[in-house]
């Protein structure tokens, strides 16, 4: 499984000579894997990252190109490249758009409201049957199976691990596949303010390996026990960390989003192996990432390993965390990482 990055930026797109490394793009995210059905394209948002990743893909259109877009939440820097990508508008190529209840809005009503007039010169009633839209009501008992065969399916948690248990054969499409050829993807609430945001965690059972996007989630006193289950020994945590320390504390908290040192917490009470820093602040210049975000992604290592409270509260040693400043990376637009 790889992740590649096709937006990293948060809250709005940018453009200037400051931020080339990281990139302008807002927030998109495309999981790549031998187990996705051909012409199955599958991404996490869809930010103005989206509309790169539209124009790249339009070759595959006679191979059954089909778009699947796990939304987290509806925040205009996560959707509003639907408004500008191709496969938007083009018939012949169906789209899937997943996501959450908001304040009475799922992702039917948010293009409603997306596409139309003042706002967009065209009207969601010439796309809208294109579409097939799943709400998500609730997504934290809830999980999609992809098998390259047999396709998408969404089922319940219960019924998931029913199958786990009984080490019996999943159903997709009236046919039955084993559970160990299959992509599992998993939902937890994220920590987003007022917003209803989905964290998704991407197994990819024949090779074992774990993906984990946490983009607009704000660390809080204590991880709850279903956040820590969700990240739990991911092989690659994609976490929110747009603030630093000092702005956190003197004017962003509350707002929903990271910083390194929480972002590194979590990952260390999950058992993360790599961390890959996402939602970069649009104030942020190539150099503020590299010389205060990552360094205190590195700072932050050194004081929980001596922190004894947080040790013992975690039933942890300082020998037991594994994770370096190696590990941990700022996320860039268009780069494609190995889980």
């Amino acid at each position: 499984m790889r992740v590649k990055a096709w937006g990293t930026r948060g809250s709005i797109a940018i453009s200037n000579v400051d931020s080339v490394e990281a990139g302008g793009n807002t927030t998109c995210y495309e999981i790549m894997s031998e187990c996705l059905p051909k012409g199955a394209r599958l991404f996490v948002d869809a930010g103005t990252g989206f509309v790169p990743a539209g124009w790249h893909y339009l070759d595959e259109i006679a191979n059954g190109l089909h778009y699947y877009i796990m939304l987290t939440h509806y925040h205009w820097d996560h959707i509003v490249g639907l408004t500008l990508s191709p496969p938007t508008f083009i018939d012949m190529v169906p789209m899937t758009l997943y996501g959450p209840m908001d304040n009475g809005h799922g992702p039917e009503s948010m293009i409603k409201h997306l596409f139309s007039r003042p706002y967009f010169p065209v009207d969601a009633k010439k796309i809208s049957h294109k579409i097939k839209f799943i709400t998500m009501l609730d997504y934290d008992v809830r999980v999609v199976i992809i098998h390259p065969i047999g396709g998408f399916t969404m089922i319940g948690l219960d019924d998931y691990k029913n199958i786990l248990k009984k080490n019996v054969q999943v159903s997709l499409n009236k046919h039955k596949y084993l559970l160990s050829e299959c992509m599992v993807i998993k939902m937890a609430k994220t920590y987003h303010s007022n917003a209803n945001c989905i964290s998704y965690r991407f197994e990819e059972n024949p090779t074992e390996k774990v993906a984990v996007i946490a983009t607009d989630h704000e660390d809080v006193a204590a991880l709850s026990s279903e956040l820590r289950e969700h990240f739990a020994d991911a092989d690659l945590l994609i976490i929110d960390a747009q603030y630093d320390d000092h702005r956190y504390k003197t004017s962003t908290a509350g707002f929903g989003h990271g910083t390194p040192h929480g972002s590194i917490k979590q990952g260390i009470i999950c058992r993360a192996k790599k961390i890959g820093f996402t939602h970069h602040d649009p104030q942020s210049t190539d150099r503020h990432l590299r010389e205060t975000i990552l360094q205190e992604a590195g700072t932050a290592i050194y004081k929980i390993k001596i922190n004894d409270e947080f040790l013992e509260t975690y039933e942890l040693k300082a020998d037991d965390i594994t994770l370096t400043e190696n590990d941990i990376y700022l996320l860039r637009d268009y780069n494609i990482y190995e889980v």
